[in-house]
């Protein structure tokens, strides 16, 4: 998996996805779970059909071929040469070329996109931010083919499925793999105090009371840094939040800003609890001075149990400590009732423009794009959580564990991801409530911000 830097992810998903993971109820799905890689190595192939079924194009009737463009935002090496080889073999059963544009700048990339629709240069296709707040953001109905009836969507995972169908229509291809939120831990270190994976919010503070005691930190946050402190309440969501408010009738009460986030007490709460982890001594003694680096060496070597993290982090530690990174595992938060539920980062899509004079065209690489020899391309420099049923993925322990919670139908694309107004400077919230713990004011700035950020884009209801 390219390096990524997880503060964009975050919180910049509603606003552009300026940053730092299927609400709706995800059903279980009958797929094999790729098996776990030591260090690494790939998986063997579930027996489900991978993405789409479809040959490659016919070899009669073609007609002229075409130059496609192709626009995506720079993210590494390993998607660049993962596209290459992808357009490359399209090419040879085609005939059709693939002009594959990168676009340096990620941070403009959104606003790049939409004036080349305004000035009516649009890409043919192009790798875009995903879900139900970019349909509105490009208008999808105008300006995106609509891809629902492809043979591709029945092989989505249910919680992806999920939450790009709107209205009944999915307008892109989902494309890369899950992120997802929850704890990461130190299996050889839960193993050496005689712990097993918490059942319930009370059991985890029972894990973190007894590592207390034997001198290990609980949890290591990384305060300094700053967006790693977003996790716990992102996570949280799902878990404490979400049936507080009637599932997907709250999250539609939100959208239309029938329901104030002030005013749902479940989420003050989370706030209260992200903070007496301070006041209970289970948060690392440098805490203020704790870093996303320092972070991972703490999970990694043992010296912390626990980190409120996405499973981004694997790649890094991996790196840093090839050694260590099979010792670490994955489990949700869980809720005072339950395991919990995982909080999904979801992949980005590939949109094909419907105004494009070569549409056609564009769209018929979007299914050679599905296939299983190119989602095996991908998947072999990408490694991760993959988001179609049935295809080779590499991947980590603690990937192989979210992928099995995701097959549980115990996966839900993370809140924002739902709403199209934003969470902005969630990031800067929650490190200073992590460090002076006013959850007051806390849930009153995130309201504030929410309703500010639906005004600014002039969302009905705001």
């Amino acid at each position: 998996m390219a390096s990524k830097k997880p503060g964009l992810l975050i919180l910049t998903a509603a606003m552009m996805m300026t940053a730092l993971s299927a609400c709706g109820g995800s059903n279980n799905d009958s797929s094999s779970s790729p098996s776990s890689a030591a260090s690494g190595s790939e998986s063997a192939s579930a027996s489900a059909p991978a993405a789409s079924s479809q040959a490659a194009p016919s070899e009669t009737a073609k007609p002229d071929p075409v130059t496609l463009t192709f626009t995506t935002m720079a993210n590494g090496d390993a998607e660049a040469q993962a596209f290459k080889e992808i357009f490359e073999n399209f090419e040879k059963a085609t005939g059709n070329k693939v002009d594959l544009q990168i676009l340096p700048d990620v941070a403009q990339y959104e606003n790049i996109i939409k004036t080349r629709f305004a000035t009516q240069d649009a890409p043919d296709i192009f790798y875009f931010f995903a879900g139900p707040n970019e349909y509105h953001n490009m208008q999808a109905e105008k300006n995106l083919v609509e891809m629902t009836s492809e043979s591709y969507v029945g092989n989505l995972t249910s919680a992806v499925k999920d939450f790009y169908t709107v209205d009944g229509k999915i307008y892109g291809v989902p494309w890369g793999t899950f992120n997802a939120m929850g704890v990461l831990y130190n299996k050889k270190v839960y193993e050496a105090n005689g712990l097993s994976i918490p059942k319930t919010y009370a059991e985890l503070l029972g894990n973190a009371e007894k590592l207390k005691n034997a001198g290990i930190t609980p949890f290591y946050e990384a305060v300094k840094t700053g967006w790693p402190t977003q996790i716990f309440p992102l996570a949280a969501f799902q878990t404490f939040v979400l049936p507080t408010i009637g599932g997907q009738d709250g999250i539609q009460q939100l959208k239309e800003n029938k329901l104030r986030l002030k005013d749902i007490p479940e989420l003050k709460k989370v706030f209260e609890r992200q903070y007496d982890l301070k006041k209970k001594g289970y948060y690392n003694k440098d805490l203020l001075a704790g870093t996303y680096e320092n972070q991972q060496e703490a999970l990694a070597t043992g010296t912390a149990a626990m980190a409120f993290q996405a499973d981004w982090m694997l790649p890094e530690i991996s790196k840093r400590f090839a050694d260590k990174v099979n010792d670490i595992g994955f489990f949700p938060l869980p809720s005072d009732t339950d395991e919990g539920t995982v909080s999904l980062y979801p992949p980005k899509q590939i949109f094909v423009t419907k105004t494009s004079p070569r549409a056609e065209a564009a769209t018929e690489l979007a299914r050679f794009m599905t296939t299983s020899e190119s989602l095996a391309i991908w998947h072999k420099h990408n490694p991760g959580i993959p988001v179609y049923n049935g295809v080779e993925a590499t991947l980590f322990p603690a990937q192989d564990d979210i992928y099995k919670y995701i097959q549980a139908g115990k996966g839900i694309v993370q809140i924002q991801l739902q709403l199209q107004a934003g969470f902005f400077d969630f990031d800067k919230i929650t490190q200073e409530l992590v460090a002076k713990g006013d959850a007051d004011k806390a849930v009153n700035q995130m309201d504030k911000n929410y309703l500010q950020d639906g005004k600014n884009k002039k969302i009905p209801g705001f």
